[in-house]
């Protein structure tokens, strides 16, 4: 005995239906996998640094030559900085945000004795696995997760203060 026409009919509206949801699932999970989440942590207390009131984010600058050069990060409910990177973007450069003071973080990833330029991190190496710059100011470590990058700063000291 087959399965009655009405029924058949039913099922299959059923799958169709299933089909769409899991397609629909599958892009959202997709669109949310190019977001980059930004912690920065004091290097010497490993304590987090929260945005300032009025923070206006974290300046991302990305693919060379690129028609659109910069994306800004800005903070989450948890206190730090998420930035979705376009499908086409491949690198990111990062830029502080101003401290308490006024004065922009220095990233502790380059020695005192290299020239500050911010280096390039490849945005599929930060999907895939995170990224954990060194810290040159302390022994302090942390481990970022897949889609996260963490930095250590500290604040500028008087000479790094001066006007130019």
């Amino acid at each position: 005995m087959g399965i009655p026409g009405s029924l058949r009919r039913i099922g299959g509206l059923v799958l169709v239906v299933l089909g769409i949801v899991g397609m629909c699932c599958a892009l959202y999970a997709q669109t949310d996998s190019r977001t980059i989440t930004i912690r920065l942590l004091d290097s010497q207390t490993g304590q987090p640094i929260v945005p300032i009131p009025g923070d206006n984010g974290i300046s991302v600058i990305v693919n060379e030559n690129s028609a659109n050069p910069r994306l800004t990060a800005r903070a989450n409910a948890q206190g730090v900085w998420d930035v979705r990177v376009p499908a086409d973007v491949t690198q990111v450069q990062f830029d502080t945000p101003a401290g308490p003071d006024g004065f922009g973080y220095v990233f502790c990833d380059a020695s005192k004795f290299k020239p500050a330029s911010p280096p390039v991190y490849l945005v599929a190496d930060i999907l895939s696995a995170g990224a954990e710059p060194n810290n040159h100011c302390s022994k302090r470590f942390a481990q970022a997760k897949p889609g996260e990058i963490i930095f250590f700063v500290r604040r500028p000291n008087w000479r790094e203060r001066l006007p130019m």
